[in-house]
């Protein structure tokens, strides 16, 4: 009988920093301005973004770049990253490809979702890169397409995803504001 290995045991340390107003009920603010504001930092991403590693590297009006690092702790028990972080990853990037490019009063949300795994993504794929772009953008619904690439620059999974656009939710008001209000 062969002996067993020693598992060893890991510790993850989840932290986020709050991402403060949500961007839906900032007036004025256009999908492009908070999608830069990721790209430059100004803006702190969401958690899960945060926990998962995605960052926005790149925004143009109707496409955008994602890029999201292969952490081990993120893969299955084939040693592959997990087709739901890889679909978060890839549904990120094709609703905010659609968000970079609707009008301010506007946002987004997702209605369905098609991802085609072509390749395994291991730890080893190192950085992963979506390149996401409009394919159609109507008055209350967008199309948009992607192209998930490993640091070889190999292709890995194909995605696609329609949004509802819809008009931004009401601004709630400050907490200063609220205080203020419930003092008088």
């Amino acid at each position: 009988m062969s002996e067993v290995p020693a598992r060893s045991t890991h510790t993850a340390t989840i932290e986020w920093r709050d991402q403060g107003p949500l961007f839906a009920t900032q007036p004025g603010a256009t999908g492009l301005s908070y999608l830069q504001g990721l790209v430059s930092g100004d803006i702190v991403a969401p958690p899960v973004a945060q926990v998962l590693g995605m960052d926005v590297v790149k925004a143009d009006p109707g496409r955008v770049q994602f890029t999201m690092p292969v952490q081990n702790f993120f893969t299955n028990h084939l040693g592959l990253l997990a087709g739901g972080i890889l679909s978060t990853l890839i549904d990120s990037a094709l609703g905010c490809s659609i968000l970079s490019a609707i009008p301010e009063d506007k946002d987004i949300v997702t209605l369905d979702l098609n991802v085609d795994f072509l390749r395994p993504v291991r730890e080893a794929s190192g950085l992963i890169t979506v390149d996401a772009e409009i394919v159609h953008l109507g008055r209350n619904r967008g199309l948009a397409t992607c192209r998930v690439l490993d640091s070889d620059g190999k292709l890995c999974a194909v995605g696609k995803s329609s949004c509802l656009v819809r008009d931004k939710s009401p601004a709630a008001p400050s907490p200063a504001f609220a205080v203020l209000m419930e003092t008088r």
